[in-house]
C-alpha cells in the first residue's frame, strides 16, 4: 500500500502530539498529588506530637495522684501531732492535779503559829484554868484552812513544803502534826496558788478558820505574792480495795 504524501506527515504530528499529551497529564498529576515521602514524615511528626501529649497527660495525672497522697500524708501528721499535743496536756494537767510534778504561780502564803502570848496572859491571870493545848494549832485548823483556800480555788496547797494532795492525810502527832509521811510543827506555813484576792477573801471572812485564829490574837498573817513555787507530792498512792473498772 502506498502512502500519500500528506500521511506521513501528519502521523508525525499526531505521534509528537501524544507525547506532549502524555508529558503534561504527568506533571499534573505531580503537581495536585504530595510526594510520598514527604507525606510520611507530616504523618510521623504529628504522631509523635500526639503520643507526647498523651504521655504528658499521663504524667499530670501521676503527679496529681502523687499531691494528693502528699496531702493525706501530711493532714495525717498534722492530726496525729495535735493529738500528741492534747494527750501531754492532758497528761500535764492529771500530773498538776495529782501533785506529782513541781508548779508554780501567783496566789498566797499563809503563816501560822501558836499563841504562845496568849498563854502567857492567861496563865497570869488564872494559872489553873490554863491550858496550853488550847493555845497550839491544830491539825483541825490545818484541814478548815485548807479546805478553806479549795473554796477560794486554790490549784496547788503545800504545808511546810509537804504537797497537800488528795489523799494527804493531816492528822495530830502528839506535839506535832503528820502531814502525808512526814511530822511537822510551828511555825505553819501554808503556800497556795491560784487568785489571790479570791483566796484571801474566803480566809478573811467573818466565819473562816482564819478569821477565828486571827480574832483569838494568834500571829496569823497573809502574803500575795505574784509567783510561788510549791514542790510534788513525794508520798505514794497505795490503794488496798481500788481497781480500775473493766470494761462490760
Amino acid at each position: 500500500m502506498k502512502l500519500r504524501n500528506w500521511q506521513l506527515p501528519l502521523a508525525i504530528v499526531l505521534f509528537m502530539t501524544g507525547i506532549l499529551l502524555v508529558s503534561a497529564l504527568n506533571a499534573l498529576q505531580s503537581e495536585a498529588e504530595p510526594e510520598p515521602r514527604t507525606k510520611s514524615k507530616a504523618e510521623s511528626l504529628i504522631a509523635m506530637i500526639e503520643t507526647q501529649e498523651k504521655e504528658l497527660k499521663d504524667y499530670e495525672k501521676t503527679i496529681d495522684a502523687r499531691r494528693d497522697s502528699l496531702a493525706k500524708h501530711q493532714k495525717d501528721i498534722a492530726t496525729g501531732k495535735i493529738e500528741v499535743q492534747t494527750l501531754q496536756y492532758e497528761l500535764d494537767q492529771l500530773k498538776t492535779l495529782s501533785g506529782v510534778s513541781d508548779v508554780e504561780g501567783k496566789g498566797i502564803t499563809v503563816f501560822l503559829d501558836d499563841n504562845n502570848k496568849g498563854y502567857e496572859i492567861a496563865k497570869s491571870k488564872a494559872p489553873e484554868q490554863a491550858k496550853p493545848e488550847d493555845f497550839l494549832i491544830h491539825d483541825k485548823h490545818l484541814l478548815y484552812i485548807v479546805y478553806e483556800l479549795r473554796v477560794g480555788g486554790a490549784e496547788a496547797i503545800s504545808i511546810n513544803g509537804q504537797r497537800v494532795v488528795c489523799s494527804s492525810d493531816i492528822r495530830c502527832m502528839g506535839t506535832t502534826i503528820g502531814v502525808n509521811t512526814s511530822a511537822i510543827g510551828p511555825p505553819f506555813v501554808i503556800k497556795a496558788i491560784g487568785d489571790p484576792d479570791r483566796m484571801s477573801k474566803v480566809l478573811e471572812t467573818d466565819t473562816s478558820q482564819y478569821n477565828i485564829l486571827k480574832m483569838a490574837g494568834y500571829p496569823v498573817r497573809i502574803e500575795k505574792q505574784k509567783k510561788i513555787t510549791i514542790g510534788s507530792y513525794k508520798g505514794s498512792y497505795q490503794f488496798s480495795y481500788t481497781e480500775p473498772k473493766g470494761e462490760q
